[in-house]
């Protein structure tokens, strides 16, 4: 059942359940009011005829029979006047003999009098049994008991029933459609939502939030629009990387094309053949080291992170045991500075390729005699920051925008002839992404560039003390 239905059954049921407590409710009362209105109106009238009647027991029985006769005509009810054993001692229609006994449920009532009581009858339909005292001061004075058809007050309430069915049926028929159109506002937005989702495919992925919401659906829409763009992007970046890695991929292929076709003519020439070969097993390094980088972009993916403390030390070591040859071979300085204490909660293989990357290209695009500059230090207690700084090449304000992007190397960079995958920014970005941190590049041209990343520490760092 769609949502739509839902809220409209779900809200004509709350509108049936109401309209029955409602319902139930009115009757109660006006029921109520009717049968007490009509108690108080027999109980007064049995207290005029207790007044005529009073005076004439037991003295004058045959003046008692004739008011008991009189006000039975007048008022259409039968009349008794009972003794104090509450047996018949008078009877208005005469037929029962004195000291008949009654088998009334009113007559049974311990409750002191007047008693009201509505009796449903098989012959006589319903029935008003009002009981009273002929003189409340004294205890053997005897009761006046009324006997009265009621029909047409249970026909009143009968007709009043049908009454207000009939308004509550009305009232629940209208507010079906009013519940209908109350359901259809409250999905509208939503099957907007979903006609616009409907119409996202894999070749055409377009949304059209729909604007002005403040409301949860609103962030909902927005939340699918963020998400179809972040869509629209990875396919524009798996083009890009499927393009790029086609394009750096078939380079060394026409290279390896090429030496394998001119192979046979340089057979009988051993410096040139020796010479072809070794060509051929730098293009193939060459491919076997993009295909390799293009496997760790992928992988690096699937994997869970193993953070642990990474402490300042560490990351000074692991830079001097991989790097310090290939520094003093181009006579850069390395400097390191960290502040005391200062650690890094992260996954030590992921990190270590990622900074690896970072320190490679500052090594590779830094001219001789330059210094580079590794730098851990605590940004407040959860958050620690490592910036590599560098004295090379800069890169140009156009291209800090894609320097990230696989296989993307600036003009500047070209220049130097430097071999590389292309990837090595692209393994850092996505290094810092899977830590959750923050990665800054500002660089100036001819100056250097200084790659800064921000991690933050699930476990609060305390600072030193001084």
């Amino acid at each position: 059942m769609k949502l739509h239905a839902r809220l409209w059954v779900t809200f004509s049921l709350l509108i049936v359940v109401v309209s029955l407590i409602l319902y139930i409710f009115i009757i109660k009362v006006y029921e109520a009011r009717m049968l007490e209105g009509q108690k108080q109106l027999i109980v007064s009238q049995g207290y005029s005829v207790v007044d005529k009647i009073s005076g004439t027991l037991p003295r004058f029985p045959e003046r008692t029979e004739g008011y008991l006769s009189f006000y039975s005509k007048q008022l259409d009810m039968r009349l008794f006047v009972l003794h104090p054993d509450r047996t018949v001692w008078f009877d208005s229609f005469r037929e029962l003999p004195e000291h008949s006994k009654l088998t009334l449920e009113i007559l049974k009532s311990d409750a002191s009098p007047p008693v009201g009581l509505y009796v449903p009858t098989s012959s006589y339909g319903y029935v008003q049994y009002t009981m009273l005292e002929l003189d409340p001061g004294r205890a053997d004075s005897g009761y006046l008991l009324m006997v009265n058809n009621v029909d047409f007050l249970y026909e009143d309430i009968r007709s009043f029933r049908i009454q207000v069915i009939t308004i509550l049926l009305a009232t629940v028929i209208l507010f079906f459609f009013i519940c209908y159109l109350i359901a259809s506002w409250f999905t509208k937005p939503i099957r907007s939502l979903s006609e616009q989702m409907k119409k996202i495919t894999p070749l055409k992925r377009v949304f059209r939030p729909p604007s002005g919401r403040k409301d949860e659906i609103g962030e909902l829409a927005v939340e699918i629009g963020e998400m179809v763009s972040e869509l629209n992007r990875y396919d524009q970046r798996q083009k890009q990387f499927m393009s790029s890695s086609s394009h750096e991929l078939k380079t060394p292929l026409a290279t390896m094309q090429l030496i394998c076709e001119n192979l046979p003519y340089v057979r009988e020439e051993k410096d040139a053949h020796q010479e072809f070969l070794n060509d051929l097993e730098v293009q193939i390094g060459k491919m076997k080291h993009i295909v390799e980088s293009m496997l760790d972009v992928n992988r690096m993916w699937d994997r869970p992170l193993n953070r642990i403390r990474l402490q300042s030390q560490s990351i000074e070591a692991h830079i001097r045991e991989h790097f310090q040859f290939v520094l003093d071979q181009k006579s850069i300085r390395l400097k390191f500075i960290a502040e005391d204490g200062a650690w890094l909660e992260v996954d030590e293989e992921l990190f270590h390729r990622g900074l690896d990357n970072v320190v490679s290209n500052a090594i590779r695009y830094s001219p001789a005699n330059s210094e580079i500059t590794v730098a851990v230090k605590r940004l407040d207690l959860f958050r620690m920051e490592c910036t590599v700084c560098d004295q090379g090449i800069g890169i140009s304000a156009e291209d800090l925008p894609q320097i990230f992007e696989p296989f993307y190397r600036s003009p500047e960079a070209g220049e130097w002839d430097q071999e590389g995958s292309g990837l090595g920014l692209t393994i850092v970005k996505q290094m810092v992404d899977m830590h959750g941190a923050e990665i800054r590049v500002t660089s100036t041209p001819g100056e250097g560039t200084c790659i800064t990343m921000v991690f933050r520490n699930k476990t609060v760092t305390e600072p030193p003390f001084p």
